[in-house]
C-alpha cells in the first residue's frame, strides 16, 4: 500500500533539495552511524534513507547493494509520518506492507524499525532504519538508542543548514562578518552549533552563546585563550596540520572531529568545519569554525565497542580492529600476531569467592595485560575469562611473540589479594600469524590461535603454544 503524502510535502521537498546531500558521496560520520545501528540492534541492514519525491535515496547504507528504491515501495515514507518513530514486527502481518516487493521478495523485510530525521524547522526529510528478514521487536533500551542516534543525524543534518546558510550569506556580501559586531552577532546566536571567527594566530575572535554553553566559558575568557589552549593534546598536531594546509590554500576547507577541553578540564568531542575568510588582496584575515557537539553519539560508541566491565574493546570492536591491523600489516610489510587467552582456573575462584571477586580479579588481570602491550597493539575482553591480544609490527619469525606472551603469563601469574586470601591465577596462550600480503582471513586466524590455546590447556596449562 502506497503511504499518504504529507500535508507539507512542498515545504519538505524544497527543505530537503536545500540540503545539497542527495547523491554526494558516503560520509564517514555517517556510516559510523549505520554500523553502529546495525551492531547495537543486531540487525542486516541499517540505513540512512532520505525519502525524495519518487524514490528513498541512501545517503549510508549496511547490508543493502542498491543505494536507491522507488517511494512507492518505501517503508521509510510511512515512517516520515510519524510524531515519534515507526516500528512493525511482523511486515507479513500488516495490511500497509504485506504485498510489498521488498517484503515477498528481496531483501524479504519481515521487521522494521524507523525513526524520522529532520530539519531544524521540524519537516521530517528522511529516516534512520534498522531492517531484518525475522519478525522482532525492541526493547525499550534498543529504542531509545534508535532515537538518541536518530537525532545525531537529525543534527548532522541541521549542522548541514548552517553550513549552507553561512555559505549563501558570505556568497551575499564577503563583507556580512567584519561589518561590525552588532551585525554578524544576530545571526550567530540563532545558531544551535557553536560558530566563532578565529584569528590567524589562534585566538578567538568572536563566539556565539552555543559554543560558550558547549565549553564552559564565558565569551570574555575565550577571547583571552587561543583554541590551541582548549585542543585536547593528542588532538592539536592533527588540527593544526588541517589548519595550515588552508592558510596556504591547499585546501579550501576542513572538517574533524575532535576533542576541546570543557572549562572544568573535562574533555568534549566535537565536529569541526573550518572555512576561512580573504581579503580583497587575498591576504588571510581569520577562519570561521562551525562545532558541532557530538559527545552523546561518542559515548553511545565506546559503549557499543567496549567491556562495561574492564573498559576493553569487546567482540564487537575486534570485527573492526582485526581487518584494519592486517591492512597496516599489508602496507607497513611487518608481520601480525594474534594471541588467544585462557584463564586457568577462573570458574573455581568465581564459585569459592563469588562473582564480585571474580569481577575485581579479571580487572586486575586487564590492567596488567594492558601494562604489558604496546599503544599500538590492541587488548580485547572476547568474553567471561578469554582475551585477545593483537601485535601489530612484529619482526618476522614466532620469537617476539612468544617473548611477549610469556611476558603474559608472568603478569597474569602475579599474586592477588581476595578476601584476605593470596590467589595465583594462570592461563593458556594459543596465538597466530599473519603474514604481510598472505588471503588468511581474520576468522581463520581466530580459529587457529584458539586451536593452539586448547592444545596448550590440554598440555598442562600455563603454556604457551606454538
Amino acid at each position: 500500500m502506497k503511504s499518504p503524502i504529507p500535508s507539507c510535502e512542498q515545504q519538505r521537498l524544497e527543505a530537503l533539495y536545500q540540503l545539497e546531500v542527495l547523491d554526494t558521496q558516503p560520509e564517514a560520520t555517517l556510516d559510523r552511524i549505520t554500523r553502529l545501528v546495525a551492531q547495537v540492534l543486531n540487525v542486516p541492514i541499517a540505513l540512512i534513507s532520505l525519502v525524495d519525491q519518487d524514490r528513498q535515496w541512501f545517503k549510508s547504507r549496511v547490508g543493502l547493494e542498491v543505494v536507491e528504491l522507488p517511494r512507492e515501495t518505501a517503508f521509510c515514507a510511512h515512517a516520515i509520518l510519524e510524531t515519534n518513530e515507526l516500528v512493525v514486527p511482523d511486515a507479513t502481518e500488516d495490511q500497509r506492507f504485506c504485498d510489498n516487493q521488498l517484503v515477498v521478495g528481496d531483501p524479504h523485510i519481515r521487521f522494521y524499525a524507523g525513526v524520522p530525521i529532520r530539519t531544524s524547522k521540524g519537516f521530517a526529510v528522511g529516516t534512520l532504519c534498522a531492517i531484518d528478514a525475522r519478525p522482532r521487536t525492541l526493547s525499550p533500551q534498543e529504542l531509545a538508542i534508535l532515537r538518541d542516534l536518530a537525532d545525531v543525524v537529525s543534527r548532522e543534518m541541521q549542522l548541514r543548514e548552517n553550513l549552507m546558510l553561512a555559505r549563501i550569506q558570505k556568497d551575499r556580501s564577503q563583507a556580512l562578518f567584519v561589518a561590525s559586531e552588532a551585525g554578524y552577532r544576530s545571526m550567530f546566536e540563532l545558531a544551535s552549533v557553536g560558530i566563532a571567527l578565529v584569528a590567524p594566530d589562534g585566538g578567538w575572535i568572536s563566539v556565539n552563546a552555543a559554543l560558550c554553553n558547549m565549553l564552559g566559558y564565558g565569551p570574555d575568557e575565550l577571547k583571552h585563550l587561543t583554541f590551541q589552549d582548549i585542543t585536547h593534546p593528542d588532538d592539536l598536531d592533527g588540527d593544526l596540520g588541517m589548519l595550515h594546509q588552508l592558510s596556504v590554500g591547499e585546501i579550501d576547507s576542513y572538517q574533524m572531529e575532535k576533542r576541546y577541553l570543557r572549562k572544568n578540564g573535562s574533555p568534549v568531542w566535537v565536529n569541526l568545519s573550518v572555512t576561512k575568510k580573504l581579503s580583497e588582496a587575498g591576504a588571510l584575515e581569520y577562519f570561521i569554525s562551525i562545532i558541532q557537539d557530538i559527545q552523546a553519539r561518542k559515548e553511545l560508541e565506546q559503549e557499543a565497542r567496549h567491556d562495561a566491565l574492564t573498559g576493553l574493546h569487546n567482540r564487537r570492536a575486534l570485527d573492526s580492529l582485526l581487518p584494519i591491523a592486517q591492512a597496516r600489516a599489508d602496507r607497513s610489510r611487518l608481520q601480525l600476531a594474534l594471541m588467544f587467552i585462557d584463564l586457568d582456573g577462573f570458574k573455581v575462584i568465581n564459585d569459592s569467592y563469588g562473582h564480585d571477586a571474580g569481577d575485581d580479579l579479571l580487572r586486575t588481570i586487564s590492567a596488567r595485560l594492558q601494562n604489558c602491550i604496546r599503544r599500538t597493539d590492541s587488548l580485547v575482553r572476547l568474553a567471561g575469562d578469554e582475551f585477545i591480544v593483537i601485535l601489530e609490527g612484529i619482526t618476522p619469525g614466532v620469537e617476539e611473540a612468544r617473548e611477549v606472551a610469556q611476558k603474559l603469563l608472568a603478569a597474569i601469574a602475579q599474586p592477588i589479594t581476595i578476601k584476605g586470601d593470596e590467589i595465583r591465577s594462570n592461563a593458556s596462550i594459543g596465538f597466530s600469524m599473519y603474514e604481510p600480503g598472505s588471503s588468511k582471513a581474520p576468522d581463520e586466524l581466530m580459529r587457529e590461535a584458539d586451536r593452539w590455546m586448547y592444545k596448550a590447556k590440554h598440555m598442562g596449562k600455563g603454556r604457551v603454544m606454538p
